[in-house]
């Protein structure tokens, strides 16, 4: 008997030849040795029923043009179709309005509740986290179509097959071709499980994906799922295919023990019981535009950004120094307790990010003039190349001299040298600065040719010039000039 989940190497081969012998030249050709086995394990091994699923698997994807959406990946410059982190294929970002994304990626983006491929678990499969008790279920059906629903979910499935699949396959040494899903409910309300439009593009989704995408996922938590939630379950189980049903886990409030047994807590976001924040992220582990944990910019927000440079294989560097003045903020923490308990100073020194060498402590921060954090914001963007790491340094204003003149003190990494891919599409960074006065040192620099996985360019392209431009703002700035509601950190 064959187990599906973990068959011989024996069975595994004996069931994708005799499936394949059920298949035309054209179609085998077409399909990977994963294909097969993915539709076997869906047919139960039944090859009939396989074969006629491939069939119309393979017809539909010629047909919809699936093989020519614009999927990163680590050899092009398309956008990431939903935010990321953790992985080298690609760096680390946002959804933002980059050239090549469509109205409707960014409509929808603004409607769901948040979501982003975060890391992976104990075993090496992806995890990917929505937090679903924060969409905006009724604007939805209202706002998107089911055509345009479809083609962003075929993009990100596509996303998760071409690029996060593989990369997870070499770090594990193993075959990856299923990810662990966490669903979070925190928020979620009776109209919202009980709205009928949305649950109808929901069943349609469903249906699809257990169609072209099977055997997709190892495992799924519900989690801080409600009392009413099993109403609402009872119907949507009606629509699974019992052996999805299998890897599901309905969990309540008390989820983080069960999905600290999957996942490694610095793995995990914090508010779902980890210790990670992706702190080095605007939004964190999981950006949300309805929870407004970050800027959700629109696209004129990156239109002639204030500066331009060039950059070059030969001349890699690039940076920029900008005064910041001190806002007139109550002398209170970023925690609300006066900055003299030494248990705060203390956390305020290590949450800066002091280098470990560094000889100050937090009872200089102390004397600090109106102590207390505030936020910058870079966006910026390049026009070609294979990422680019940037750093930002801080170099706080001291004491005047007689001369009136200020002495600069010593200098802070608050920002460490972080890959990004600006040449896919714009970048946000989000910067924590104390409210005193001094300087922000910004560095940038073409990405090594051992950091993330892009090629290097030939010689005659690695002579074209890379051109950056950027502008950076404060949080109140940038809020009032794009008109967005405040920032709600957690």
């Amino acid at each position: 008997m064959v187990v599906l989940d973990n068959p011989t190497p024996e069975q595994r081969t004996q069931a994708i030849s005799a499936l394949r012998a059920k298949l035309d030249a054209e179609e085998n050709d077409y399909c990977t040795d994963l294909d097969i086995w993915r539709f076997s394990v869906a047919r139960q091994l039944d090859v009939d029923k396989s074969a006629a699923m491939i069939k119309e698997w393979y017809l539909w994807r010629k047909s919809a043009g699936i093989d020519d959406l614009p999927v990163a990946q680590a050899n092009n410059q398309h956008p990431v179709p939903y935010p990321i982190r953790g992985y080298s294929s690609v760096a680390d970002a946002n959804l933002t309005p980059g050239i090549t994304v469509k109205e409707y990626q960014l409509k929808v983006n603004k409607y769901f509740g948040g979501g982003c491929w975060h890391k992976r678990d104990k075993d090496g499969h992806p995890v990917y986290i929505e937090r679903i008790g924060r969409y905006h279920i009724k604007d939805i059906p209202k706002k998107c179509s089911m055509g345009e629903l479809f083609e962003y979910h075929y993009l990100m499935q596509e996303f998760l097959s071409r690029t996060v699949f593989p990369e997870c396959t070499q770090l594990a040494g193993r075959d990856i071709s299923q990810q662990v899903v966490i669903f979070d409910l925190a928020g979620i309300s009776i109209g919202m499980l009980s709205h009928i439009p949305a649950l109808n593009m929901l069943r349609e989704m469903l249906a699809k994906d257990q169609l072209y995408y099977p055997e997709c996922m190892f495992k799924t938590y519900v989690v801080n799922a409600p009392n009413m939630f099993v109403t609402a379950w009872k119907l949507i189980k009606g629509w699974l295919d019992p052996r999805v049903i299998s890897k599901i886990h309905i969990l309540g409030k008390d989820h983080a023990e069960e999905l600290l047994k999957q996942i490694p807590a610095h793995s995990l976001p914090s508010f779902l019981g980890g210790s990670c924040r992706c702190s080095h992220m605007a939004g964190g582990c999981v950006p949300s535009v309805p929870m407004c944990n970050y800027p959700d910019l629109p696209r004129k927000a990156f239109v002639s950004l204030r500066h331009q440079v060039q950059v070059s294989y030969a001349e890699p560097h690039h940076s920029y120094t900008c005064d910041v003045s001190p806002v007139d903020f109550d002398q209170r923490s970023p925690w609300g307790s006066p900055m003299s308990s030494p248990q705060t100073l203390q956390n305020y020194a290590t949450w800066f990010g002091f280098k470990k060498d560094s000889p100050r402590s937090a009872s200089d921060l102390a004397d600090a003039p109106l102590a207390r954090t505030r936020y910058m914001y870079m966006r910026f963007m390049a026009d070609r190349g294979r990422g680019m790491v940037v750093e930002v340094m801080w170099q706080p204003f001291g004491a005047a001299t007689t001369a009136g003149l200020y002495v600069q003190d010593e200098e802070v990494l608050i920002y460490p040298e972080t890959l990004v891919d600006p040449q896919r599409a714009p970048v946000l960074l989000e910067l924590k600065v104390p409210n005193r006065a001094g300087q922000l040192v910004f560095n940038w620099r073409i990405a090594n040719f051992d950091e993330g996985q892009a090629p290097f360019p030939g010689p005659e392209e690695a002579q074209i010039p890379i051109v950056l431009e950027y502008s950076i703002d404060s949080e109140d700035d940038l809020l009032e000039e794009f008109q967005l509601p405040p920032i709600k950190r957690d």
